[in-house]
């Protein structure tokens, strides 16, 4: 009887230890293959449509009439922070970079130049900052008095706009990616055009 009993406990000890563990494993096995499936089929999608946001990003604070045909994009940028640029036929350019906002989350913006190197145009994008206190970098009446400041020189807290009140993490990463931009401009792309 002794036999049978082992035996007994050992498929028991597989049913109730072992056997859970294989059905888990084998779940996790085709979950880990559907979602390498699901990324390989959406990873293009999503990388379209965040270079069309991209692209109409630029489009607006580019000057009115530019379309997307007559861009090209910049390669082989190497300034912190930025993360792309183009540059029209007449050798306006716009410059998207960021900097870690409050909370580590990013402030973007897209800064437009002229020929000459004054910025004619920016855009602050703070969706990821507080809202009502550091979302306000994102508002016009904050990143429009850049507008008209020359790529000569940094913009600091008071030179050419104050930090918004309260929200000094949000505003100071703002200036810091128009400072990316402009270092840019200034060191890779007006050197090279």
């Amino acid at each position: 009887m002794e036999p049978n009993k082992t035996n007994a406990e050992q498929e028991s000890v597989f049913k109730s230890m072992i056997f859970p563990v294989i059905v888990l494993v084998a779940i996790c096995v085709v979950c880990s293959a559907l979602l390498a499936v699901l990324n390989s089929q959406t990873a293009p999608i999503i990388e379209a449509n965040t270079r069309a946001e991209t692209m109409q990003a630029y489009l607006s604070v580019l000057p009115q009439g530019t379309d997307e045909a007559s861009l090209t994009e910049i390669e082989g940028l190497t300034t912190p922070g930025v993360e792309g640029a183009v540059q029209t036929a007449d050798g306006a350019v716009a410059i998207k970079s960021s900097y870690a906002g409050y909370s580590g989350k990013a402030v973007t913006v897209y800064v437009a130049f002229d020929t000459a190197g004054s910025i004619t145009n920016a855009v602050v994008d703070a969706s990821t900052q507080t809202a009502g206190i550091g979302s306000k970098t994102g508002e016009e009446s904050f990143y429009g008095g850049f507008v008209g400041w020359n790529a000569e020189k940094w913009v600091s807290d008071g030179d050419p706009v104050d930090a918004i009140a309260g929200a000094t993490i949000s505003s100071k990463a703002a200036f810091n990616a128009i400072n990316a931009a402009i270092d840019c401009f200034s060191n890779e792309i007006k050197g090279v055009a």
